[in-house]
């Protein structure tokens, strides 16, 4: 048997002194060990004492990876010393950029220089001497990675040369982590949108939960829906009814509001045609029929059943016109249809009595008639009529002078006397009728023509 128990852990200098120890059978207590240097230098070695222990004091005139071969009987063993002429600088490892706390399951960079290490050298970042996190390599004297806990707690982390012999040691306090706030928001919302047209508003709802419910609002006091949140966003549609720069907000709580400012314009009158009186009829309004300066425009309802569809083609609409037309005149005993204009489920609007001349429609007949095709005492008119309305009547208004549709004004009635009535009016406001639906308008959407328009005019 014959072991070396001890020799330099790091390379020597030329001609400094070092020693080696070890162990040998006692058996051979008393004899020299032979010493080969670099296999072809032979020398006399250390005795072995009675224990069996062996000491050897020696020094290198030569820098180089020296081997020493010690052998004692049949016995043997080797090892290489490096060699130097100048003792290489000390490799050190060390942290520069820790995070002093860190929540749960939340990731973190953590940084550190490497002196004297060579580009690539692997090292270990370990924690609480156990768990390896990460191996980073180093890169011109650095090292950097990233590290995350799941539980919280003080831990310590290690970086660690591969092998062993270099370390150094932080300490991370891990926090439990503290819910992050709800926050909702708008995504790419309209700069500008006409007066009445549906739009879609739409965002995120980030940390709320599936079925939430939301405030959409305008102006700071009229809601205008209440979308729920699906899948971390939310989306609602609406119509702005009044022109200008609006405040739209989406509210989820009083802490968590996002806002955005949409400018709603007014539809364009000019943009807007009724179909001529020949797309139906070859017959003229007859011109004998006294002229009309029209003052305001009342709003009806054809109280005929089965309306052509909102998908209806041109045709079949121009023969509802004249069965319409039909009905007045050779029903009624009228000189023409009653109403000015008449407006289709699908929003078209065809030109019925020529609007210089007086109608037939609420007997005291000093403004515009026009009439909703169908019934509205229970069913509400489709929006697509409610657009046209609102476009025909701007028209009109502008045509003919009329600067505001809310504000009353005295105006003469067939069975009430003289009432205070808006510009735009419906016939059960000046006749004893049902039409053109329920009071106040509501079916055919009277209020709301009123409010839209007048935006349209300017008029706030």
């Amino acid at each position: 048997m014959l072991q070396i128990t001890q020799s330099p852990q790091a390379p020597v200098l030329v001609q400094q002194r070092f020693s080696i120890l070890g162990v040998a059978s006692p058996s051979y207590a008393g004899s020299n060990l032979l010493l080969t240097i670099d296999g072809q230098f032979r020398a006399t070695g250390p005795v072995v004492d009675v224990d069996g222990t062996w000491k050897l004091d020696f020094l290198f005139q030569q820098a180089g990876n020296r081997r020493l071969k010690l052998e004692i009987g049949t016995d043997s063993a080797e090892l290489t010393i490096p060699v130097v002429t100048t003792v290489p600088e000390a490799k050190k490892l060390q942290f520069t950029q820790v995070p002093t706390r860190l929540p749960v399951l939340q990731t973190a960079t953590v940084e550190g220089t490497a002196a004297n290490f060579p580009d690539g050298s692997a090292l270990i970042l370990r924690a609480d001497q156990q768990f390896d996190l990460a191996k980073p390599f180093v890169r011109a004297g650095k090292w950097q990675t990233t590290i995350g806990f799941n539980q919280p707690g003080k831990r310590v982390l290690e970086i660690i040369s591969s092998d062993g012999r270099d370390r150094a040691q932080a300490q991370v306090d891990v926090v439990a982590a503290q819910p992050r706030p709800p926050r909702v928001n708008f995504t790419n919302p309209p700069k500008q949108v006409k007066v009445e047209a549906t739009i879609t508003l739409s965002g995120e709802a980030t940390n709320y939960t599936n079925g939430d419910q939301l405030i959409l609002r305008a102006d700071q006091r009229l809601e205008l829906a209440r979308p729920r949140v699906q899948d971390g966003k939310w989306q609602a549609q609406t119509v702005l009814r009044q022109i200008g720069n609006r405040l739209i907000e989406i509210i989820g709580s009083e802490q968590d509001k996002a806002q955005t400012v949409i400018e709603v314009i007014g539809v364009e009158a000019g943009t807007f045609q009724a179909l001529p009186r020949n797309t139906w009829t070859s017959t003229p309004t007859p011109s004998d029929l006294p002229d009309l300066k029209p003052k305001g425009i009342t709003l009806h309802h054809t109280f005929l059943s089965n309306p052509p569809s909102t998908s209806a083609a041109v045709a079949d609409e121009a023969a509802r016109m004249r069965v319409i037309y039909n009905g007045h005149v050779n029903g009624n005993g009228w000189a023409d249809l009653g109403y000015h204009f008449i407006i289709m489920p699908s929003g078209r609007v065809y030109s019925a009595r020529n609007e210089t001349k007086r109608g037939a429609h609420d007997v005291v007949n000093d403004g515009l008639g026009v009439a909703f095709d169908g019934v509205y005492t229970s069913a509400t008119i489709s929006q697509a009529m409610y657009n046209s309305a609102v476009a025909l009547c701007t028209l009109l208004c502008k045509r003919y002078g009329i600067t505001n549709t809310i504000t009353p004004i005295p105006t003469p009635t067939a069975d009430f006397g003289t009432r205070s009535l808006p510009r735009i009016m419906g016939h059960r406001d000046r006749v004893a009728t049902e039409c053109p639906g329920t009071e106040g308008g509501k079916t055919v959407r009277l209020p709301d023509i009123r409010q839209a328009v007048n935006g349209n005019l300017g008029v706030s």
